[in-house]
């Protein structure tokens, strides 16, 4: 038998044999290497005790007794796929043929093993790759569809649950500045099931500031939050209504551009959810992905958004600065006096203007106030008190106008001796809609003219 020995050392895959009894009695270098037993230990040791698992030995033994009385095997000079165990007791596929070989004494087997560990884990990585890739091609396609960013969203969500077997997804928006950033519900939900919609409902009246819930700590950590025993976990701040409908698990995903998120995508599941390295690891280049779609169609429907206002505005401001021209022409005295006082109008015009089109600089009263109050030559006489409010772009040019025309009938008509000493305080209650402005100056000249100037239908316009 000795040739024989030298034979299976040769061969790749690992060899082992049998006797009638079950005890080993060849194992080649293969078989050590895949099973962690070197020959001397394996040798005269029962095979089932050293690659068998647990599960299968009872049926390994009776097979052998039934062969030894019938020489009958279902199993022998067969391809088989099944598990065995190695040293550690760590459990991998193989695939193995076993063969008889009659013999005075009883007869002896020999099984050639090859493990399917590499094979089947290159299989997995197969279908990832295929799962992702489907995920990332309905992307594509519904980038290219002629849908609004919020129907673009659910289809990525619903694409991504397809794969992963879970049952909602939702994405947060940041929204803010400073340490007023907060995460917001973007309302754009993917449910399986209608008995779901309790989460969004839930969701819509929240906000998560950066650690604080799931989204907040993928935020926070710029990395996949799990959560996992929803309806035991205190911290979860939606426990009661996820728990209810029986979403146990979640997970949460980051969303960057460039270095900073964005945004944060949340999906959740039952406890039948596939949540494990290969879908996290699938979630992360997913994410990127729609992450980089949502900011195309989000950049393309802004261009459009500004492309109207565009539209908008250029007819706002034909329709300012004809009325601006006609009352500044009737109430002029003299070619001059038109040229100074339009000068400062159209300046007026062109500061606010220059202020919105700042996308990065939010603008605020307390700024608009002062843009305008650099026109008087003793600006540093003027005493402000008003609350540092961010103003929305649609209100900048009608305050600038106002702060304009205020600093204008100063100039024109204030006392020459306090030029420049104004004073402007603001009331406001956060509860209410508005705001109350009041400009005060030292007593001016009382004009004799009945009929309202422009200043004056501006500001009670």
């Amino acid at each position: 038998m000795d040739h024989f020995a030298s034979l299976f050392d040769r061969s790749l895959d690992a060899v082992v044999g049998m006797d009638h009894r079950g005890n080993v009695i060849a194992w080649n270098k293969a078989a050590e290497e895949m099973f962690g037993w070197s020959r001397d230990e394996a040798f005269g040791r029962p095979m089932g005790d050293l690659i068998v698992p647990q599960q299968h030995r009872s049926n390994h033994t009776k097979g052998l007794s039934r062969y030894n009385k019938t020489r009958e095997g279902p199993v022998l000079e067969q391809r088989l796929k099944l598990t065995a165990i190695n040293r550690s007791e760590f459990e991998f596929p193989i695939e193995l043929s076993i063969f008889p070989m009659r013999q005075s004494g009883g007869d002896i087997f020999y099984a050639f093993i090859r493990s399917l560990l590499h094979e089947e884990a290159r299989q997995t990585e197969q279908e990832r790759r295929a799962q992702e890739a489907d995920v990332l091609l309905r992307v594509a396609k519904n980038l290219m569809e002629d849908i609004s960013l919020e129907e673009f969203t659910r289809l990525c969500l619903e694409a991504v649950c397809d794969v992963a077997g879970l049952d909602a997804a939702h994405v947060f928006y940041i929204a803010g500045v400073g340490e007023a950033r907060r995460l917001v519900p973007s309302g754009s939900w993917f449910i399986s099931d209608p008995k779901f919609q309790a989460v969004a409902d839930d969701t819509a009246a929240r906000t998560f500031e950066q650690g604080r819930g799931l989204p907040g700590q993928a935020w926070s950590y710029g990395e996949v939050a799990i959560v996992k025993n929803i309806s035991k976990r205190n911290d979860f701040i939606r426990r009661e209504s996820f728990s209810s409908v029986g979403l146990t698990q979640g997970i949460a995903v980051p969303i960057f551009q460039d270095d900073d998120i964005f945004a944060v995508m949340e999906f959740f599941g039952s406890e039948k959810a596939r949540i494990d390295e290969e879908m996290i690891r699938l979630l992360r280049t997913v994410a990127y992905q729609i992450g980089l779609a949502i900011r195309r169609k989000r950049e393309a429907e802004e261009r459009d958004i500004l492309r109207k206002e565009l539209a908008h505005r250029v007819g706002n401001s034909l329709a300012i600065l004809n009325a601006m021209l006609r009352g500044t022409a009737s109430k002029s005295s003299t070619v001059a006096e038109f040229v100074s006082t339009f000068s400062v109008r159209l300046h007026a015009v062109s500061q606010s203007y220059t202020s919105i089109s700042r996308p990065n600089e939010q603008q605020t009263l307390r700024s608009l106030l002062d843009g305008a109050l650099d026109l008087l030559p003793n600006s540093e006489h003027a005493h402000v008190s008003v609350p540092d409010l961010a103003v929305a772009s649609d209100g900048v040019l009608p305050l600038s106008l106002a702060f304009s025309e205020l600093v204008t009938n100063h100039l024109k008509h204030g006392d020459p001796g306090s030029v420049g000493t104004v004073i402007v305080s603001a009331e406001w209650d956060p509860s209410a809609s508005y705001i109350r402005i009041v400009w005060k100056e030292p007593r001016s000249t009382k004009s004799e003219s009945s009929s309202s100037g422009y200043g004056s239908v501006l500001l009670k316009s």
